[in-house]
């Protein structure tokens, strides 16, 4: 029996014929009842990891006007730097400072008429003063894709699917998120306990390496229980879309990072496979009858309702999170938030 409060799983025996199926039984399992698990065997080596972290910490150690450079508040897309307290969940300021890049791609030339998530279609901010970052964020994106692209399919067969059944949600050009996250360390009382507040992914899953400090918590019927770091291992999460997708059968968990009192820094790398800007609705997948009816339709948050449509659910997230960016371009979005805490 393992010591940690959530699961392992094992992406080695997906690839091995003898172990397969038990490896679609527990991945179905911790789905529907858990929402999050450890996952190791997945060949990102501890090197990669260390590299990219350590690049990520001397973005963070620049001088703010260095980091400022790359400030989100110069992009439409919702890229680059956000200073701590400047990014809120559910109206509350998260104490973190993050980098934020996607696919690397031109942007749109967009008319009134086109729908306002096509924006998220565009290129990313790469500080000057760190040119490797970019071909380390680039290639660990590249990597983590594969990874999630591997695991969506076999959530699908687990639950007696085809495979391809998201492909077109899928499909390129791809549409994901990077974030490189500083938590900053909490010396008293009258700084925020808030890192992120509690909320739910609103991608299709979630890839997180986190450092050895901890602060990671999940909510679960018995109240919320801390993540310990692991070695070598990622945390992985369900996001709202399959949620959406499979009637509430997989579950997409409320979770926070908390920042204690005399606290050290906290550092993270999390990776979010999203829906393609293109896509359309969110499918509803034709489940077997006997795992139907254990789907007890989607758990939305009434402060942050859900839409079926993918694009609109996606950008609303960010346009509430980011009001810097909502202010400055999407000003009509913006009055909308203000007049009444969320997207119409």
């Amino acid at each position: 029996m393992s010591s940690y409060q959530l699961p392992i799983i094992d992406l080695r025996e997906l690839d091995n014929p003898e172990t397969r199926d038990d490896f679609y039984k527990k991945l179905r399992f911790i789905a529907r009842e858990i929402g999050f698990f450890y996952l190791v065997g997945h060949n990102i080596t501890p090197e990669e990891r260390e590299t990219l972290l350590a690049t990520t910490k001397r973005f963070f150690a620049l001088p703010k006007v260095e980091k400022e450079k790359i400030a989100m508040s110069h992009s439409r897309h919702f890229r680059g730097y956000t200073a701590s307290t400047q990014e809120s969940t559910r109206n509350q300021p998260d104490y973190r400072e993050q980098i934020d890049i996607g696919e690397e791609l031109p942007a749109l030339e967009l008319t009134k008429q086109d729908p306002i998530w096509f924006n998220l279609h565009g290129p990313n901010q790469w500080p000057e003063a760190l040119p490797e970052l970019k071909t380390q964020a680039l290639e660990w994106q590249s990597k983590t894709r594969d990874i999630s692209v591997k695991l969506i399919k076999a959530f699908l067969v687990a639950l007696e699917l085809p495979e391809n059944s998201f492909d077109t949600i899928i499909a390129e050009p791809a549409q994901h998120l990077l974030k490189l996250i500083h938590y900053p360390a909490r010396e008293d009382n009258n700084e925020g306990e808030q890192g992120v507040g509690a909320h739910k992914d609103a991608g299709i899953l979630t890839l997180l390496w986190q450092d050895n400090i901890g602060g990671l918590q999940v909510e679960t019927d018995n109240g919320w229980i801390d993540v310990e770091p692991m070695e070598n291992a990622f945390v992985v999460n369900i996001g709202e879309v399959f949620e959406l997708a499979t009637n509430g059968y997989l579950r997409a968990n409320v979770h926070q990072v908390v920042r204690k009192q005399n606290s050290v820094s906290r550092y993270s790398i999390a990776y979010f496979i999203t829906p393609s800007v293109f896509a359309d609705e969110v499918p509803l997948l034709p489940l077997p009858a006997y795992l139907a009816q254990q789907a007890l339709g989607p758990d939305s948050d009434p402060l942050n309702p859900l839409f079926t449509n993918l694009g609109k659910n996606v950008i609303k997230g960010r346009l509430r999170s980011h009001l810097d960016v909502t202010r400055q371009f999407y000003p009509e979005e913006y009055e909308q938030i203000i007049k009444n805490s969320n997207i119409l």
